[in-house]
């Protein structure tokens, strides 16, 4: 692929990514998406085969970092966790409308967005493991639903801002200032889950719920 097409499908994708995030993957037609590009449809055509073709392409590429990521957690490692935890962060804050699309998507059994569920139940299932090993309670049904909730809570507490995007409704905010209410964000969150965990005493037992 030529420089000139390379460029012109990445300037595909950016726009499908700005229009995708802002009016939803299913409003946004492929004759709008090729006007805001500059291209004809038929380039699209080319390039991705039509719409779900640039949707799984966006959605690949953020997959591959995400998951990535998320395989890094070494819960046992609380120095290790705390790290990948905030690089995390950082890359949900580095791909705000690329994760907005994708948690729009994930629940529509879609081959590509695979990965990502099962790399999220794979922490839910580690993050399970630890805390069962260390509870005398850990056959008990009303223990294992409570955990299943704890986990389920935190993922949403973590991803809410990039699924609803709550930040961009802050737009008299300087873009200055928007950053680092982010940034703010991305402390306190670290901040709340080494409360509710019991990592700021150096073990994961989120004991304070349970």
């Amino acid at each position: 692929m030529s420089i000139d097409e390379t460029d012109s499908k990445t300037q595909i994708l950016n726009i499908a990514v700005k229009l995708f995030s802002f009016h939803g993957y299913k409003e946004t037609s492929i004759r709008e998406i090729s006007k805001a590009a500059g291209v004809n449809v038929s380039m699209i055509s080319y390039y991705f085969g039509g719409k779900d073709g640039i949707l799984r392409d966006i959605v690949i590429n953020v997959t591959e970092g995400f998951t990535s990521i998320l395989g890094q957690f070494e819960l046992k490692d609380m120095d290790v966790t705390m790290i990948v935890l905030k690089r995390f962060f950082e890359f949900l804050e580095s791909n705000r409308p690329q994760i907005k699309i994708l948690f729009s998507e994930l629940g529509k059994g879609s081959a590509y967005l695979v990965p990502v569920r099962e790399k999220i139940t794979e922490l839910q299932f580690k993050l399970g493991n630890l805390i069962l090993g260390r509870s005398k309670s850990n056959n008990s049904p009303e223990f294992t639903r409570k955990l299943k909730i704890m986990t389920d809570i935190l993922l949403g507490m973590i991803l809410s801002d990039y699924i609803f995007d709550f930040s961009s409704f802050q737009d008299d905010i300087h873009k200055e200032e928007k950053k680092l209410w982010r940034e703010e964000r991305i402390e306190m969150l670290i901040k709340i889950l080494k409360q509710l965990s019991g990592l700021d005493s150096g073990e994961l037992t989120f004991e304070s719920i349970f």
